[in-house]
């Protein structure tokens, strides 16, 4: 969420980590945000979307009014 909000992202986006035992509690290291997440029906976004409720229509259509709603 924090990389999200620093880079001012809107609606969807996946944020990729490593890990790295050898730096401990310091170990977590974020390599990427990426703001286009897939959206195939193997993607994890509409899997995840699913696993809370919304079909893949109301995903298209949250996403739509989140773009387009000004902030």
């Amino acid at each position: 969420m924090k990389a999200h909000d620093a880079l001012g992202c809107r609606g969807i986006s996946r944020t990729d980590f490593r890990w790295d035992e050898a730096r401990g509690a310091e170990g977590l290291i974020l390599l990427e945000t990426n703001t286009q997440p897939g959206m195939t029906p193997t993607s994890l976004t509409p899997e995840q979307a699913e696993h809370s409720g919304m079909t893949f229509g109301q995903l298209c259509s949250w996403l739509v009014e989140d773009a387009t709603c000004p902030r």
